[in-house]
């Protein structure tokens, strides 16, 4: 069983499925290490276009992985948009880069997915390991799973547009240095 800290949402189940199809056939033992490397940040995340780069930290050895993920053909786009909106529409005062939960079965319902199977998953990893998916590129996916947990939103942003991985700012945060406890009780 994956523990919760992984695809503790819809969308980053669809992550957490590439990763356990791996698994298909018997366990694979380089899942619960990349659990590891993900839950300890041992994977730095960034996105530049239409991929995502990471490097994965592994005994104080650094492996550059990188994703090339397809993005949605322009007709599941489209369709994925007015989902989207209607979604939002029915389900108003969510913080931003939420999505409802309900979202998902309207996509399943339509065959949208979120997720990339590894079959269509470009992989790569400057490591000298011969399986594929090495131990780096499951971490990394992982990785991703959690930041999607976090920002449902990224798991749309990443198949339909260059991803940005830090969320926008929430405009009802503000930062607690820009607090003046002065005057903060009307002193």
């Amino acid at each position: 069983m994956i523990p919760a800290e992984f695809g503790a949402t819809p969308w980053g189940r669809c992550w957490v499925r590439t990763v356990a199809s791996t698994a298909a056939v018997g366990p694979n033992a380089l899942l619960p290490k990349a659990r590891s490397l993900a839950r300890n940040h041992a994977v730095t995340l960034s996105a530049d276009g239409g991929h995502l780069e990471a490097d994965v930290r592994v005994s104080g050895v650094g492996n550059r992985v990188r994703l090339v993920l397809p993005p949605w053909p322009v007709e599941t786009r489209d369709e994925a948009t007015r989902l989207i909106a209607t979604a939002l529409g029915d389900n108003c005062g969510r913080a931003p880069g939420d999505l409802p939960d309900s979202l998902d079965g309207d996509f399943r319902r339509r065959g949208i997915s979120v997720g990339v199977g590894l079959d269509e998953l470009v992989s790569e990893c400057d490591c000298r390991s011969r399986r594929r998916p090495c131990l780096h590129v499951l971490a990394t996916i992982y990785a991703l799973s959690q930041l999607v947990d976090e920002r449902p939103a990224l798991a749309v942003e990443l198949r339909t547009s260059p991803a940005a991985l830090t969320p926008p700012p929430d405009p009802d945060w503000v930062p607690l240095t820009d607090v003046d406890p002065a005057t903060f009780y009307g002193g």
